[in-house]
């Protein structure tokens, strides 16, 4: 897909079914995995739902920020020395001031 192309909404409407079909099979898991699993998972529902965002032509070179950042977090090899805490405080900030700007922003 081309940049500044939106997704088809058959697509859109898949994409977020897949998105409540991974957080619900998350939940459920959440029950008998280790507690640290939830952080990873929360950040990696934050991931997917910028990724679609971004395919249905709705994001901001900030939020396309925090969703790399995420992509990186994600996809590094499991049982490093992330510092999981830090990296979603920065992405919280990093999120906070995309809508922030996003919200001022004059409309077109």
């Amino acid at each position: 897909m081309k940049s500044g192309e939106t997704v088809p909404q058959n697509r859109l409407h898949e994409d977020i079914a897949l998105l409540a079909a991974y957080l619900l099979s998350s939940g459920r898991g959440l029950l008998n995995e280790p507690s640290d699993y939830g952080a990873f998972r929360c950040a990696d529902a934050a991931r997917r739902t910028l990724e679609i965002l971004e395919r249905a032509g709705g994001s901001s070179p900030g939020l396309t920020e925090v969703r790399e950042r995420l992509d990186g977090v994600m996809f590094a090899p499991m049982g490093g020395d992330t510092d999981i805490a830090a990296v979603l405080d920065e992405l919280c900030l990093k999120m906070a001031d995309s809508l922030k700007n996003a919200a001022s922003a004059p409309s077109s």
